[in-house]
């Protein structure tokens, strides 16, 4: 195994902090040492948990010289990282980078400090009789006031969150388009990943594969829509969706429903997916994207 010793870089862009890093911002892993001279850099992915899948994702491997490599890395998932010893393989050479860590901001707003409960006062007497009303009605009352409230409070806090993150969204920016994106991240899947290569596909690969689509397509949603896909289920991006992209929506809503139902349903039977399945999951992602992108 090739020991090599790499620090992170972030490349600076403009109109972003310098140094700090976001869910989808593309970041450098420049590693200097021994690196075998039959490496296949196609194949080469991450040897990794599966809890750590979000957490880093390999983009490209680019040499500087014979000594020197560039590996152009993003995360899905914000959070502190540290690895001990992270390992790159080509399915024959294995790279020992050494420790790597950093720390990934998400794209949303911070939570606001919790604002004090709201009292309900008590209601005085109906009418000019003093009649006593049961507690269970107060109750009931108070219930439904309360929830109506909690409604009223969360669509509030969902509009000043989306607005919040229409400015930090500008954080994703990168110097490939959202559909380039998703087809440059698609092709490297089908270079290293077995239920693609139309034979017996490895046990492994075939949830690897539908967890690395529904990655791809949930950053292309957010980057083609400015939708917080990767941190918002299913019901608020499709609902986000219908309000801001209704010519989109009109057209492509049930077969985008329809597609995150598949994702849901081979997530929910792990243990019953097929090669089979995940290859038309990921079929009918490709060409839905290239649908999408088609509508101005």
């Amino acid at each position: 195994m090739a020991t090599i010793q790499c620090k992170t870089e972030i490349p600076a862009v403009a109109g972003l902090k310098d140094n700090e890093l976001t869910v989808g911002r593309e970041f450098l892993l420049v590693c200097d040492g021994e690196f075998p001279k039959n490496l296949a850099q196609e194949k080469l992915q991450f040897i990794l948990k599966p809890e750590e899948k979000y957490q880093i994702h390999l983009l490209g491997f680019e040499f500087r010289s014979p000594t020197q490599a560039d590996i152009k890395i993003t995360a899905y998932k914000a959070g502190q990282f540290q690895y001990q010893d992270l390992q790159l393989s080509d399915g024959t050479n294995s790279l020992s980078l050494g420790p790597v860590q950093y720390q990934v901001e998400s794209v949303l707003p911070k939570p606001e400090p919790g604002q004090p409960e709201t009292k309900q006062e008590p209601y005085g007497p109906v009418g000019p009789a003093q009649m006593p009303v049961p507690m269970l009605y107060w109750a009931l009352l108070a219930g439904l006031v309360g929830v109506v409230i909690l409604i009223f409070i969360s669509k509030i806090y969902r509009t000043v969150q989306r607005r919040n993150m229409l400015e930090r969204l500008k954080e994703h920016d990168s110097a490939l388009t959202p559909l380039a994106q998703f087809h440059q991240s698609f092709r490297r899947l089908q270079r290293s990943n077995t239920v693609f290569f139309g034979t017996q596909a490895e046990e492994d690969h075939i949830f690897q594969c539908l967890e690395e689509t529904h990655s791809m397509f949930k950053l292309y949603l957010t980057r083609r829509y400015q939708v917080p896909a990767i941190e918002w289920g299913d019901r608020l991006v499709l609902k986000d969706l219908k309000k801001h992209h209704k010519k989109m929506f009109q057209e492509y809503g049930d077969e985008l429903k329809k597609l995150l139902k598949e994702y849901e349903r081979g997530f929910q039977d792990k243990a019953n997916l097929k090669e089979r399945d995940v290859l038309n999951i990921s079929t009918h992602t490709r060409v839905l994207v290239e649908k999408m992108e088609r509508m101005p």
